[in-house]
């Protein structure tokens, strides 16, 4: 039987589940800083898509990055899905060939970024594959502009190899359209052995939205993609200094971040609850 009290009981622990995210939500976005989730994270549980924005709304995270594996459906349809579950998708990668030619979707989505996520692996190896990449993806930025938003390019630790004397990541911060976003991703430049704070600095003036996920401990670095370079953990848990790297992005203007992880080895509920947790709380 259900008495006055234990109806009473059941409401408050209700509430208290729907307000802790909540709480957390509004102490990640104090300073107006925006944590997403970049949906490739949980891409192999995507045949119930409206249940896995379910949980990603109710661990706390507001936005959502999309990516090619959900463009199977028609614009409209997917924006209003992803907003009736509380959630904005203000960003979407789009393969590297036909970027230009789904200009007309991503606005219809209601984007603000479209970003290439890789370019072909036969050009990552010269700095003429990298100037061939630069070229192309210059033809559509200008198409992606006049409708509204902007592209953006994801860096991996690939374009950091040194190449005759230079690197692939150079040749692109130079050549491509001005107008062209930089996502970086924290993990991949430091599975580089890169400066991440001094390549975040060196370029502010494309640097737009980031990717969160940290490196376990691992004496060598990489520059190929791939189960040497596999360290991944969730975001708090690795080596790397997050208040030092969002506090310095926050610094140069960063309000978009998308938690992601390539592979966990938590479950993967728990797994995006462990990086929300750790950066909602984080004190910058």
């Amino acid at each position: 039987m259900l008495t006055r009290r234990r109806f009473t009981a059941l409401t408050a622990a209700a509430a208290a589940s729907l307000a802790a995210p909540l709480r957390l939500q509004a102490a990640a976005t104090r300073s107006g800083l925006e944590f997403g989730l970049a949906l490739y994270t949980v891409r192999k549980y995507l045949a119930d898509m409206g249940a896995v924005l379910d949980l990603i709304h109710q661990i706390g995270y507001s936005s959502i990055e999309l990516f090619p594996a959900v463009y199977d459906r028609p614009a409209k349809e997917l924006k209003t899905l992803v907003e009736s579950h509380g959630l904005k998708a203000p960003s979407g990668h789009f393969e590297y060939e036909t970027i230009g030619d789904k200009v007309d979707y991503a606005a219809e989505l209601g984007l603000k970024y479209m970003i290439c996520p890789v370019i072909p692996r036969p050009q990552w190896d010269t700095l003429d594959g990298f100037r061939k990449a630069a070229a192309h993806l210059n033809q559509a930025a200008p198409k992606i502009g006049a409708a509204g938003m902007k592209m953006g390019y994801h860096a991996h630790n690939y374009e950091f190899k040194p190449i005759e004397g230079s690197t692939g990541f150079a040749v692109l911060m130079k050549e491509l359209d001005p107008a062209v976003r930089l996502e970086l991703d924290v993990y991949w430049v430091t599975e580089a052995g890169r400066n991440l704070l001094e390549v975040m600095k060196q370029n502010r003036q494309r640097l737009a939205l980031m990717h969160l996920k940290d490196r376990k401990p691992a004496a060598e670095f990489s520059f190929v993609p791939g189960p040497k370079g596999a360290h991944f953990t969730e975001v708090g848990s690795g080596t790397i200094d997050w208040k030092a790297v969002i506090g310095e992005a926050n610094r140069l203007g960063v309000k978009q971040y998308f938690v992601e992880e390539d592979a966990y080895d938590l479950p993967y509920e728990q797994a995006l609850r462990s990086s929300w947790n750790y950066l909602s709380k984080l004190a910058i």
